[in-house]
């Protein structure tokens, strides 16, 4: 690194190749899936690249190199974390399996049997969601809340709506 930073290509190629061995290991580890795991090893090249001015050539590299990769490990978890609670609530787990309607009529009627279990509030909030498909931080513009009082009566919107075993609320 200290020869890369004074503007020696080759020594920066050689650096780059090693450390995505050594990221390679070490994220193989941590991140199951090939492709998300060469994902991350990217991100952690560019902020390396992008970072490497931030190097103290009289430090270690290895805790630098570390810091970076952590950090992108957890924003890697995060992004995966908040794509898997969108596919939850995308879900339509919270509505019973078309089997137990007769007809779009019944389908209808349901549908608006939840809706009275709301408040009006409560109802805006699931129309601009999941109707309308917004985003929490447009909901909460319309609405004038805060995006986490937003995710909190969403939440509360979903225990008052989940069905129970056999199709009933």
């Amino acid at each position: 690194m200290r020869s890369s930073q004074k503007g020696d290509s080759s020594s920066y190629r050689k650096l780059l190749e090693e450390t995505s061995e050594i990221l390679r290991k070490a994220l193989s580890i941590k991140i199951y899936d090939p492709n998300d795991r060469e994902d991350v090893l990217q991100e952690i090249l560019i902020a390396i690249h992008l970072s490497k001015h931030t190097f103290l050539p009289d430090k270690s590299f290895l805790p630098w190199l570390s810091a970076i990769a952590k950090y992108k490990i957890v924003d890697y978890i995060r992004k995966k974390e908040r794509m898997k609670k969108r596919e939850i609530i995308r879900s339509n787990e919270y509505l019973p399996e078309k089997e137990y309607f007769d007809s779009e009529e019944d389908i209808k009627e349901y549908i608006e049997e939840i809706l009275d279990k709301l408040s009006e509030k409560q109802r805006l909030i699931i129309r601009l969601l999941k109707l309308e498909r917004m985003s929490v931080a447009e909901t909460a513009k319309v609405m004038s809340m805060s995006q986490s009082a937003v995710k909190t009566a969403a939440h509360r919107i979903y225990k008052i709506i989940r069905i129970q075993p056999g199709g009933r609320l």
